[in-house]
């Protein structure tokens, strides 16, 4: 009898401890989404980062557990006890917790953000130690969530149509109208990838007013070269609405999602595009010609094609040159907990614009991006002229916080904390007024040149931020800044001979210094046709003014 007993004892603790598994392993951190623009919107009409949980035993009420993003502080937001209604889950139910740091707006907003750049989640037993779940994530796209293959299910992928607070299910989207907008296949000095490398690209034009995840989309072409984008990185293959994407044919798909696995045979003139339904998007037939010369549609989808002798990656083929004004990056900062706050009072990521001309120029229409694939991703508000005039020597902050409701110098990125690249482009979306590489910084640490908007970059500790003032402030500069130079004829066909009023230095428009222009006449039979940068250089390797030459 004692026997049976302590057997039923034994039988009953098995039941509890299985049972008390079973509880934690039945709720999940479901679906996510860090980059949250348009895809789902709060009760407040505000866009906000989420992440959805799913409990699929009986009623469950959160009241009490946490929710982190960082391992080492797991009790970050705890679920509030004031309201019920809002922190339980029926049986088989989903919950969208909105992580926008904004705990004034409910119990279903917790009080941090997610990075689009990957990092973890957490949810954590009110003990304050024992994790529930947990998910670490790559690096996100805008309005693609990443979740859970099925509702619980281990493997997890990108959904292209977000489910929250429905069942995971992934759909795959019909393919969109999309075009083969231009080609270049003897690329010797045109355009560099991001490993400085010289290699065939072909640009995809998307005319809709949605963006297109090229997830699992084919090239192609009649000779047997088939290579199908990868299903992971969708933060390389995405185009925005009435965008430009540029692939890269090099047989390297390890450099990333927008390199294809081949390089085009000599004898194959054609390329096609199929999406995972199997449908063509579009087919297209080419010619190659001399180096540096693309061959593309004569207007963005159009269906007559003709050579460019100034090839138009990633922006429209009716490009119209418009040179950047004399602006400079001067300084950023990507790791901010405690040093600059903006408008709304939040430690936010920010970066700074400096004028080095002589005239007072409208920032309205510029583009900024820290995607090389995707260089208009954000643009400067044109409407707001009273905010985006930039008068001579004076700067502007920019907040890289990804929330562009909160003002017109708001952007739809962030830094990633590891490093990255900046671009500031002129409002043809093309040509580059300045850009700046950097690694990851120390926190509250900038990035920022010395001296002023010419100087080398270097790193400025926390006391040395200088945010809408000059890094290092010497007047001695200011004069050489401010004064022009001519350049003549410009554009000029190649071969002939331009003329400098200044000793100058010219540069290709990947920023790779050509030649040295010493005195007043330089021969341009050296250069391919293409865009060039002149930058004066008369005192003592100070920056004072650039132009660009167009060589036909």
């Amino acid at each position: 009898m004692r026997i049976l007993i302590l057997f039923i004892q034994l039988t009953l603790l098995i039941a509890m401890v299985s049972g008390s598994n079973k509880l934690c392993s039945q709720t999940y951190i479901n679906e996510l989404m860090a980059s949250n623009q348009l895809a789902l919107f709060d009760d407040f009409f505000e866009s906000d980062d989420w992440i959805e949980i799913y409990h699929e035993g009986g009623v469950l009420n959160l009241a009490g557990y946490y929710l982190s993003d960082r391992e080492d502080n797991l009790t970050k937001w705890q679920f509030p006890f004031t309201n019920a209604g809002v922190t339980t889950i029926t049986p088989g139910g989903h919950m969208i917790i909105w992580l926008d740091n904004d705990l004034s707006q409910g119990e279903d907003h917790a009080g941090f953000k997610l990075s689009p750049d990957g990092e973890g989640v957490y949810l954590t037993d009110p003990d304050g130690s024992t994790i529930i779940d947990f998910i670490v994530f790559p690096m996100q796209q805008t309005d693609v969530s990443y979740g859970r293959e099925c509702d619980g299910c281990e493997n997890w992928i990108y959904f292209d149509n977000a489910t929250p607070d429905d069942n995971n299910v992934s759909l795959i989207s019909p393919t969109p109208l999309l075009y083969i907008n231009e080609i270049l296949i003897n690329n010797e000095s045109n355009l560099v990838d991001e490993n400085m490398e010289l290699s065939p690209w072909v640009e995809i034009f998307n005319p809709n007013p949605f963006q297109v995840n090229l997830s699992s989309y084919t090239f192609s072409n009649s000779l047997g070269q088939t290579y199908t984008l990868p299903s992971n990185t969708p933060f390389d293959v995405t185009i925005e609405a009435d965008g430009y994407l540029l692939f890269w044919m090099d047989g390297e798909p390890w450099e990333g999602g927008h390199h294809l696995d081949f390089t085009p045979l000599s004898e194959a003139v054609d390329i096609s595009f199929s999406g995972p339904d199997g449908v063509v998007a579009d087919a297209y037939s080419y010619q190659v010609d001399e180096q540096n010369v693309s061959w593309g549609r004569s207007t963005d989808g159009a269906p007559v094609y003709e050579w460019f002798t100034i090839p138009t990656p990633r922006v429209t083929n009716s490009l119209f040159i418009i040179p950047p004004a004399q602006l400079a990056i001067n300084e950023l900062q990507s790791n901010n907990l405690l040093d600059t706050i903006d408008n709304t009072g939040v430690h936010e990521d920010w970066f700074e614009i400096v004028n080095l001309g002589t005239t007072t120029i409208d920032l309205g229409g510029y583009y900024f991006t820290d995607r090389l694939n995707n260089p208009t991703k954000w643009q400067v508000p044109l409407d707001v002229p009273d905010s985006t005039t930039i008068a001579p020597g004076e700067y502007k902050l920019f907040f890289a916080d990804e929330d562009a409701s909160q003002g017109w110098n708001h952007t739809n990125f962030k830094f990633n904390n590891d490093g990255e690249a900046l671009v500031l482009r002129s409002v043809d979306g093309f040509s580059i007024a300045d850009s700046v590489h950097f690694g990851a910084l120390q926190l509250d640490h900038s990035w920022g040149r010395d001296i002023d908007g010419s100087g080398p970059w270097r790193e400025f500790i926390s006391t040395e931020t200088t945010p809408e003032y000059c890094n290092v402030c010497v007047t001695s500069i200011v004069g050489p800044f401010y004064r022009p130079f001519s350049l003549f004829p410009n554009p000029i066909k190649q071969g002939v001979s331009v003329f400098c009023t200044h000793d100058s230095i010219i540069y290709n428009s990947t920023g790779e210094r050509m030649e040295d222009i010493i005195g007043d006449e330089f021969n341009t039979i050296h250069l391919a046709s293409g865009i060039y940068y002149i930058i004066s250089d008369s005192y003592g390797n100070v920056e004072l003014s650039s132009q660009i030459l167009i060589v036909l």
